[in-house]
């Protein structure tokens, strides 16, 4: 009996040696007992930590970089953990609506959220990026806890503007009944002994934007003039001041309905005053809602228009009322594989209607495979509507000064270009020397 306990105690004292050199985990109701692991090198979490490729091309790079520094930036798209799809929109104060797509790839494929960040038309650009990267990097906390480099992420909460401020759970009346107001003014003068050159412009606007409706105004002035040293040049000058109004009532998810006024006075179009006020119908084929990720739209609109001309024009008129209409379709997207805008507006006047004029206008990006993208930008206009053209020929002044429209036909712009990068996919860090310090 005396041996049989010997042995026990014994056995006992082995096998507690024998756990002392292991640890043990409890979860729940089951122990797992492991060997210690040895701590990654530096080099090791950096080769394991998550590569993204983030999708803006208006983010300030360097800064995310900077801020978010534990996840691995790629070059290319397909050799990314996480792609990341940043869209924006202009809220009705002004500010801005960013939807951060996170789209998991590879051993994350399936994995996918999208986050919302607003910023006010008040903030800095400072304040804004700081709410940008801070986004990305809640929304990639997801996929970088199923990385090694996970264990050494913390998070807190912070009050930024009050430490130590508790959240309040009411929302406070808004003073101005969302209106937002804007104000600029420019001016630029340049003289040496052979011209005067003066550049003054200054604008309004006043916007109040909700879910049911949408109200613009907006104003500007803008003058130029040069005068020559030379007696024999006469002095150039161009003004132009307009004011322009948009209401439009959101009728469900797919229509809206709106009219739209404007008052211009402008001397390189021959126009004392011209005044124009219509009603138009918009039916979008997706959801508003999605606005920021595709749109399929279709607008029709009338316009009763009174010209009040500066000089007779090549139609023998210094006044005239007309009526006009015009129908455009737009699509716009911005996907993982490539983003654009392109519309396409058709109008005439009503008493004849080979006064017309067929107008394109495009911005596209699509990525063709890996760092190869091409963007295409075209501009074009077929022109036969130009009922404001002065009678009398444009002098050689007038013609090389550009200080008043001229007779054409038809206006093209045409924008193409290929970007191709190729080498280490990888794009962590950041060196601000010798750099441009003017983006924020």
């Amino acid at each position: 009996m005396r041996h049989i306990l010997v042995s026990y105690i014994l056995f006992i004292i082995s096998a507690v040696a024998a756990l002392s050199q292991e640890s043990a985990t409890i979860s729940g109701s089951t122990l797992t007992i492991s060997s210690p692991i040895p701590a990654e090198t530096p080099q090791q979490l950096r080769e394991s930590a998550l590569k993204i490729f983030l999708d803006c091309r208006w983010c300030d790079r360097d800064y995310i970089k900077r801020v978010i520094p534990f996840v691995n930036y790629v070059n290319n798209k397909d050799e990314a953990d996480v792609h990341i799809l940043v869209r924006r929109q202009v809220t009705g104060g002004g500010g801005g609506e960013y939807s951060f797509s996170f789209i998991g790839q590879g051993r994350f494929a399936g994995i996918d959220d999208e986050l919302i960040f607003f910023s006010s038309v008040d903030e800095t650009r400072n304040e804004t990026r700081q709410g940008r990267s801070g986004t990305i990097a809640m929304g990639l906390m997801q996929y970088v806890a199923r990385t090694p480099i996970g264990k050494n992420i913390r998070i807190s909460y912070e009050d930024m503007e009050l430490p130590g401020r508790t959240l309040s759970s009411v929302v406070e009346d808004d003073p101005w009944d969302s209106w937002i107001f804007r104000l600029r003014s420019y001016g630029r003068f340049n003289r040496d002994e052979n011209y005067n050159r003066s550049n003054i412009s200054a604008s309004f606007g006043a916007d109040r934007i909700t879910e049911k409706w949408k109200l613009e105004f907006d104003a500007g002035y803008s003058f130029n003039q040069t005068i020559y040293a030379s007696d024999e040049i006469d002095p150039y000058f161009r003004r132009n001041w307009n004011f322009r109004t948009l209401l439009v009532k959101s009728i469900g998810d797919h229509w809206a309905a709106g009219v739209k006024t404007g008052t211009v006075s402008d001397t390189y179009n021959n126009y004392d005053l011209l005044v124009t006020v219509g009603p138009a119908l918009e039916y979008n084929f997706f959801p508003y809602d999605m606005a920021s990720e595709k749109q399929l739209r279709i607008q029709y609109g009338i316009n009763a228009i009174y010209n009040d001309y500066t000089d007779t024009t090549s139609y023998l008129m210094l006044q005239e009322t007309r009526f006009s209409q015009s129908l455009s379709a737009s699509i716009g997207f911005n996907q993982p594989w490539g983003s654009g805008d392109l519309s396409i507006t058709t109008s005439h006047f009503l008493h004849d209607i080979s006064l017309n004029r067929i107008t394109i206008r495009g911005d596209l990006n699509y990525r063709i495979y890996k760092g190869l993208s091409v963007s295409f930008e075209p501009r074009a206009s077929l022109i036969h509507d130009q009922i404001n053209l002065r009678m009398e020929d444009p002098t050689t002044q007038d013609i090389l000064t550009q200080q008043r429209a001229l007779k054409s036909g038809y206006d093209i712009s045409i924008e193409i270009g290929f970007t191709y990068s190729f080498g280490s996919i990888y794009n962590n860090v950041v060196n601000p020397r010798f750099s441009y310090t003017g983006r924020y």
